[in-house]
């Protein structure tokens, strides 16, 4: 068995631990929120101050962090490179770009290696054991970090180290397209007089199945704002996202929209398909 840490205990961090330690695994935790790194230690984690405390003697590191915060989580005086020793592996499980995945393989000291694994699936998949890794890698350091993975869901090699990056962000253009169509769909129903059940349901019998489904899901939370987050991290990825990538520019305004439609209120991704993300003059709570 092996000594994995976890760097970002949020959503999918939360799902994860338990998986691990019920395969044997040996489980250290940080994360810089004291209320999630109490629920790491009552979930059986052994909990550290800084993420090099955590990676320091870890086997894998299994970093969940927004893309935002990988300078800082990775790179900096208390990050995972400055704990990891040499033959450790560092999985870059975050929906980023090839510069900041280059940024981490270029600080990584000798005899560590860094794969990307983006995660395609949600919180219920995590809690399920059903998320898919897209890992880059070469052959020898996937196999080496299988084992791990294979407690958490399902891992598939998809080329060397950048592939998972490049296709977890080659998917995302036609998610994010998707999600935010759903809300403009919604919003020509609006501006047309008719009814969100039936759009929804209608929707749902076309191709569009599978996205309204996720939508409606209750089981499967995600705040809408890391959706549009995950849509800025795609665009940061051209050099001009409004001529190379113009519907997932667009569809990130209306998603940027729709987290902002409400002073103190943070919506959750099911209320792109409710009135509280719509139009100003068509919105209620």
């Amino acid at each position: 068995m092996k000594t994995v840490a976890i760097i970002g205990f949020g959503d999918m961090g939360e799902q994860m631990v338990p998986h691990l330690l019920s395969r044997g695994h040996a489980v250290r935790v940080h994360d810089i929120d004291p209320a999630k790194r109490q629920r790491a230690s009552a979930a059986g984690a052994e909990v550290l101050p800084t993420a090099a405390d955590a990676a320091r003697g870890a086997d894998v590191v299994v970093g969940l962090v927004m893309s935002d915060d990988i300078p800082a989580a990775y790179l900096g005086e208390d990050g995972i490179l400055a704990g990891t020793a040499p033959g450790a592996a560092v999985l870059v499980c975050s929906t980023t770009t090839p510069a900041l995945l280059d940024s981490v393989v270029a600080a990584a000291p000798d005899g560590v290696t860094v794969l990307d694994a983006p995660i395609v699936g949600g919180v219920k998949y995590a809690r399920e054991r059903r998320i898919t890794f897209l890992v880059g890698a070469p052959d020898d350091a996937f196999e080496r970090v299988r084992p791990v993975l294979d407690a958490l869901g399902t891992s598939r090699q998809v080329g060397g180290v950048g592939s998972g990056v490049a296709y977890k962000l080659i998917t995302n253009v036609a998610i994010m397209a998707a999600e935010a169509g759903i809300r403009e769909a919604l919003d020509m129903a609006d501006y047309l007089g008719q009814d969100y059940a039936t759009a929804l349901d209608l929707m749902s019998v076309g191709p569009m199945s599978a996205v309204v489904t996720r939508a409606l899901d209750t089981t499967n939370p995600r705040p809408l704002r890391r959706s549009a987050e995950d849509d800025d991290t795609l665009l940061s990825a051209v050099d001009d996202p409004a001529r190379q990538l113009p519907i997932s520019h667009a569809g990130a305004t209306r998603l940027w929209e729709a987290v902002n439609a409400t002073e103190d209120f943070e919506p959750d991704f099911v209320d792109l398909t409710r009135r509280t993300t719509a139009r100003p003059e068509y919105r209620r709570a």
